[in-house]
């Protein structure tokens, strides 16, 4: 059985809605200081590094964008500077580096922090009635994984994705 998501908004108003305007709308609802501030240096030592959650801001939004490598986000960063600043990042100084962008996404899943905030925005979504949670949906799409290959018995003692081969529609075999 097939269940067609409703829409939040209708297709008149996603028309009107450019790019621009779609981030600011995005992030206006959504509350990161404190999930940026877990991933905040404990050392007083170091530069003045750049703004945790404007990062964290630019690591969500990079999906919705398009982007899916740290050296296109830091090229988008760069060189947009509205898209800088939407994300809440000093248009003042350089964008964060591709290292730096890795590194606070390696302390966001150390941390496990992504699943916090999408278990927190489910809740959210839940006490305003957006959701109700009766329903549950899985996706099997195929996810591109960029890691080596590893042994099934240590990917299931790391938590790492298994690997596998299916066929697609055609016959052919996707690994």
């Amino acid at each position: 059985m097939y269940i067609l998501q409703e829409s939040l908004f209708s297709f008149e108003e996603l028309q009107k809605l450019e790019s621009k305007e779609k981030l600011p709308i995005f992030f206006s609802s959504l509350d990161l200081r404190p999930y940026a501030k877990q991933l905040r240096s404990s050392s007083p030592r170091g530069a003045d590094g750049h703004s945790r959650e404007g990062i964290l801001r630019a690591l969500i939004a990079a999906p919705l964008e398009g982007i899916d490598t740290f050296t296109a986000l830091h090229h988008r960063l760069d060189k947009d500077l509205r898209f800088r600043y939407q994300c809440g990042l000093s248009i003042d100084r350089p964008a964060p580096s591709i290292s730096t962008l890795s590194r606070v996404f390696a302390a966001l899943t150390k941390k496990k922090l992504a699943e916090k905030i999408f278990l927190d925005l489910v809740q959210l979504a839940q006490e305003e009635g957006i959701i109700d949670g009766s329903h549950q949906a899985i996706d099997s799409a195929a996810i591109d994984a960029y890691e080596k290959k590893q042994p099934k018995k240590r990917s299931e003692q790391t938590g790492n994705a298994n690997w596998g081969a299916k066929y697609d529609s055609f016959g052919n075999k996707i690994t």
